[in-house]
């Protein structure tokens, strides 16, 4: 009998796999096909080929700054710990870049617990506290810097783009809820104790109540991390001759990737990404053609390095190893249970 309901939980999930890739491949294709109908394709082509590459160069800089920020806002975290920066860029990216890649975009945390934890030796619960925490510095930074957004520049301030950046509203002020619930207790919300989610975010705010210099250097990389985006974005904007501030650059770039993790997709948000860069750039009376070859562009240069770190990572350890579940680990590491550790 045990047998048969393992068998009948593993048809239900391939079988919600490839619902979800179907309905993903649906959507970016759909979604796809609205961004670039209109263009006209010679236009692009000529845009393209006129594009100086030195542009694109120059922007790879910023956007290597802001990967590293990326892995400061979590290793300034990991204090003590034994993981280095280095292995922690590699363990953050190879979630991110499987996370990318896998039809279902739900491995990024586990991958990233597997391998900090299994490889690099750092205790479950301190390892968990810590992602949960960036999780949350990073909801909330990019909510900040989508209200700076919307508040300084008037095309984004005129409503023009408003449902493209409804989700990243969302996500902030849920993220704010969380943040004074969490602050005043479980007892706030009264199923939260039954609610593995905020037992989570408990784990974070205990850790992160005797940080508090770490979690402002940590908010502030986090915040850095998506400022430098947007000038590694604004620099390929400024080799397409487009008219964009940085500041409108990454707030674009913060509701694009909202949108795309919101957004059933193919792998790499293909499609999806694109039509949230496209679609938010012609509202702000960019050349479509300029609009069409950024987004090609800015997608292989946020998608690919983590990609290819984490195919890299696959190389060396195996797929196995990063997705197998160990239910003894999680039993020795109850939830709740936080490390003790004072700001220095």
């Amino acid at each position: 009998m045990l047998a048969s309901a393992r068998s009948g939980m593993l048809h239900d999930l391939f079988l919600n796999r490839w619902l979800h890739l179907t309905g993903g491949a649906v959507a970016s294709v759909g979604l796809a096909y609205v961004a670039v109908r209109s263009l006209a394709w010679g236009e692009v082509i000529r845009t393209f080929q006129s594009f100086p590459v030195v542009y694109a160069a120059l922007s790879l800089l910023p956007l290597a700054a802001a990967m590293l920020l990326r892995t400061a806002r979590w290793h300034v975290l990991l204090h003590g710990e034994p993981a280095t920066f280095g292995q922690v860029f590699v363990t953050q990216n190879t979630g991110i870049g499987l996370n990318n890649l896998l039809p279902i975009r739900m491995v990024s945390e586990p991958v990233q617990m597997a391998l900090v934890t299994r490889r690099y030796k750092v205790p479950s619960p301190m390892a968990l506290a810590t992602l949960v925490a960036g999780n949350i510095l990073d909801i909330f930074a990019t909510g900040l810097l989508m209200l700076a957004g919307v508040w300084l520049v008037p095309g984004l301030r005129d409503g023009r783009i408003g449902i493209h950046l409804f989700g990243a509203f969302v996500m902030f002020v849920v993220s704010m809820l969380v943040f004074v619930a969490v602050s005043r207790g479980l007892g706030a919300i009264p199923i939260a104790n039954r609610m593995r989610f905020f037992q989570r975010l408990m784990v974070a705010a205990t850790l992160l109540r005797g940080r508090p210099l770490r979690l402002w250097a940590s908010f502030g990389a986090t915040l850095a991390h998506w400022l430098l985006l947007g000038v590694a974005g604004w620099g390929l904007a400024v080799g397409l001759d487009m008219d964009v501030h940085p500041l409108t650059m990454a707030t674009i770039l913060v509701a694009a990737t909202f949108f795309t993790s919101a957004v059933p997709s193919l792998p790499g948000g293909l499609g999806t990404y694109h039509f949230a860069i496209i679609s938010m750039l012609n509202a702000l009376d960019v050349d479509p053609a300029a609009s069409f070859n950024f987004a090609i562009v800015m997608h292989l240069m946020v998608f690919a390095p983590s990609s290819v770190i984490a195919m890299g990572m696959v190389s060396r350890v195996g797929m196995t190893f990063l997705l197998r579940s160990e239910p003894h680990a999680a039993r020795s590491a109850p939830v709740g249970a936080a490390p003790e550790e004072s700001e220095e």
